[in-house]
């Protein structure tokens, strides 16, 4: 009888962690960098940010697609070292993002784009 609950104690404890596993990959945060400076998709998809974390005078922003549409967004942080900045939630859920940095007289520097599901 004991090695009987233990068997279902392992397996109820395999399906927990699949579960929990799958649900916390759902709901994850997804980040691109550039340099130091980051963009990132909240985790439930709805609204993105960016944070500036380099000591350079440059501004930092993000490029986003939402999933109803064609034309990229953007969400720009200029306060500075430190700081961070985000987009508000809309309902419709935000696809692909990239991280970029406004360099005065050059072209802006850019991660490459980041796609989420």
């Amino acid at each position: 009888m004991r090695r009987r609950t233990m068997r279902i104690g392992a397996a109820l404890i395999g399906v927990t962690t699949a579960l929990l596993g799958a649900n916390s990959a759902l709901g994850s945060t997804v980040y691109t960098y550039q340099g130091d400076d980051y963009a990132y998709i909240k985790s439930d998809h709805e609204a993105v940010g960016v944070c500036d974390r380099e000591i350079d005078g440059s501004s930092v922003y993000t490029n986003y697609y939402r999933s109803i549409d064609s034309d990229y967004r953007r969400v720009e942080e200029t306060r500075g070292f430190g700081t961070c900045t985000s987009s508000g939630s809309s309902g419709n859920l935000v696809w692909k993002i990239r991280a970029c940095e406004n360099i005065t007289a050059l072209p802006d520097a850019c991660s490459s784009w980041k796609t989420h599901y």
